[in-house]
């Protein structure tokens, strides 16, 4: 009899064939978009955290000064770190190590599928659920709309998020299952469950979600919170400290930091727009996943139109949006399969889809809400009484799928292919035509570049950030544009900065200062387009922009001579926003200046802010120390010289013994 049980549960032979030859096809089929190129923040994210030489105080300097969540995503950070020591800053590596975390990340998937669905159906025969949790796993790891996640280097931390929480959920389900307090269950619910939680809030912040999975787990697969006094004890206790406290900690939060967690300052929509324009953003997600389309894809989907009112159409999908959630609780008992689906599409939206200001629309969004899609869909397909009609329904879906994904990752693997077609399939992307404009500055042609910012430009007449690019175009070609200055100014004096304007004025400040841009833009110029923005009311707001627009007025005053005030602005970026960078910065600049003890004034402000860090800011530390140490000996050098100029009598060559 034992041995009849364990030959039912092991796992088939043609089953593991079928997962081998899935991963084989994901490798095959993914490959050629690993030639494609870094994109967006990736460089960013990328360059900025390559370390040419290895120390431990630049590995700590760099996993914990990233600024692209309120975590730091120090497990993120760190990966990319790893990637650069195989790679260098080769995009291959990066994507190759996406690649293999993504097939990792499906490979957990199937196993928790093959944990919940005999929970959630158990009356169904093994073969099913096998069968399910495979094509499941299947449509998923090949799915066209992951591929932007995939091939996109730094959603490497949607990625490892996803991991960490499904082997998050597989320590809970198998401590759950433990019949008594083991030595198993301690290990595995109280040691490695709350370690992956906190790899997968480390490597993204979605990774807080994992509470909320467990809680529909409780409340759709065991449905324990009818009777939470029935569950054992110890099984309470995990439940309220791995799940209500955590909730509860991130409620208080939400409410004690509301104002800074919701500053729109920086968007061209409010809050109330946002959450009525989710509500037709959602459906565009179902519509990728169900019935998806190559062209209605793209890296690009800042082209969404912002809805600003309760219309017709806008309230019906509220009204349906309420449905689906009524519909969760009420099917939890005669459709489990269902109801556990959309609850874990509806979570794994609800963090980046809801009130937090991001940008309207991402596709990586969906990168494990696309499970909480396909598992229903498969399973009840599967269920059909024409069981080889279902397959071939399933098989014909996987191909059309498949194909537009290799036409995807095709598209992925050719920086030119991928612009031209992001501004053929989205023309009212402002982004895609700025970043048609880079390509066509890396090939020399600043005619085209032009014309793909003036469209950029008409697009989001809010943002000078393509304005500020025109400018930066015209220094190139040598000519004056006054009237874009002009432009510039205005914009940047009626609407809040965005981080594109930032950047171009970054650029712009480096051609000035390097007296490459004399002919089109003047140190006036620069000025007024910086009082501009300081003038515009919106940038006061954000801590991190206004620290930044003191420094861009340090930077000016100290292009015009004006040493004292311009270190009076950087000092004020650096205590407005914290970023030790600014005071580095600020060091440089006054050695630069020959003002080398008001250089060690701020080495000991840098020295005073690390010790307040605990040591992580050495690497910046040390580096200012080389900077300044060797701007001393320079000087001492130039002295001993002017020494011998001025009295050629003196003989510095050592005496030799007589």
């Amino acid at each position: 009899m034992q041995r009849s049980e364990q030959t039912t549960t092991a796992f088939p032979l043609p089953a593991a064939i079928a997962v081998v030859a899935v991963l084989l096809l994901a490798v095959l089929v993914y490959w050629p978009g690993l030639n494609g190129p870094f994109v967006l923040d990736d460089l960013q994210n990328i360059v900025a955290v390559h370390l040419d030489k290895m120390s431990w105080e630049g590995f700590l300097y760099t996993i914990t000064h990233n600024d692209s969540g309120m975590l730091g995503r120090v497990v993120s950070i760190t990966s990319f770190v790893i990637s650069g020591w195989h790679y260098g800053v080769e995009a291959w590596g990066y994507k190759f190590h996406n690649l293999l975390l993504h097939l990792l990340t499906g490979m957990l998937l199937f196993r928790l599928l093959l944990q919940t669905l005999p929970l959630l159906a158990p009356a169904v025969d093994r073969n099913r659920i096998l069968l399910t949790a495979g094509v499941v796993s299947a449509f998923w790891l090949l799915h066209p709309l992951l591929v932007s996640t995939v091939l996109y280097v730094v959603q490497r931390m949607t990625i490892l998020a996803a991991l960490f929480t499904l082997a998050g959920l597989m320590c809970y389900l198998t401590a759950r299952s433990q019949p008594q307090a083991s030595a198993k269950y301690w290990l595995v619910g109280w040691v490695l469950y709350p370690l992956l939680q906190a790899l997968a809030v480390f490597s993204k912040e979605t990774g807080a979600m994992l509470p909320l999975y467990i809680l529909a787990y409780e409340a759709l697969v065991f449905r324990s919170l009818a009777s939470p006094n029935q569950l054992p004890r110890r099984h309470r206790m995990f439940l309220l400290v791995f799940v209500l406290l955590p909730l509860l900690v991130g409620g208080v939060y939400l409410v004690t930091h509301f104002s800074k967690l919701l500053d729109y300052s920086l968007r061209n929509f409010t809050l109330g727009q946002r959450l009525l324009t989710q509500l037709h953003v959602i459906p565009f997600y179902l519509k990728l996943m169900l019935l998806p389309k190559v062209r209605d894809m793209s890296l690009f989907h800042d082209d969404f139109p912002v809805t600003a009112s309760l219309d017709p159409l806008t309230l019906i999908l509220l009204a349906l949006m309420l449905a689906v959630v009524s519909a969760i609780w009420l099917l939890r008992q005669r459709a489990p399969v269902l109801a556990f689906g959309l609850a874990w599409f509806l979570i794994s939206q609800l963090l980046e889809s809801t009130i937090i200001p991001l940008e309207l629309v991402f596709e990586h969004r969906n990168y494990l809400a696309l499970a909480g899609v396909l598992l229903p869909v498969v399973y009840y397909v599967l269920g059909y009484k024409e069981f080889r009609l279902a397959v071939a329904v399933l098989v014909l879906f996987f191909l059309v799928f498949l194909l537009q994904t290799f036409g995807r990752v095709k598209e992925w693997s050719n920086e030119e292919l991928m612009d031209q077609q992001a501004v053929v399939d989205h023309p009212g992307s402002s982004r895609a035509h700025t970043n048609m404009a880079n390509l066509y500055t890396t090939h020399g042609d600043f005619a085209k570049t032009g014309t793909e910012l003036e469209a950029a430009a008409a697009i989001d007449q809010r943002d000078a950030g393509p304005l500020l690019h025109q400018i930066h175009n015209a220094c190139a070609l040598g000519i004056k544009v006054p009237e874009v200055i002009d432009k510039a100014v205005s914009v940047l004096g009626s609407y809040p900065v965005s981080v594109y304007a930032m950047n171009s004025m970054e650029r712009l400040y480096t051609l000035v200062d390097g007296g490459k841009c004399a002919s089109t833009i003047t140190q006036p110029d620069m000025e007024r387009l910086i009082n501009a923005a300081v003038s515009q009311p919106g940038n006061q707001i954000n801590p991190l922009i206004r620290g930044y627009l003191y420094r861009f007025q340090g930077f000016q005053a100290l292009l015009e001579g004006k040493y004292a005030q311009g270190v009076i602005y950087m000092r004020m970026g650096f205590e407005t926003n914290g970023d030790i960078v600014i005071l580095a910065e600020l060091l440089q600049s006054q050695v630069s200046a020959g003002e080398l003890v008001d250089a060690a004034d701020t080495l000991n402000l840098v020295r005073e802010v690390n010790r307040k860090h605990r040591g992580i800011d050495g690497f910046q530390v040390r580096k200012l120390e080389k900077i300044l140490q060797e701007a001393k000996e320079n000087k001492e050098q130039k002295n001993q010289a002017a020494a011998v100029l001025v009295n050629p009598a003196i003989n510095t060559t050592p005496r030799q013994p007589r």
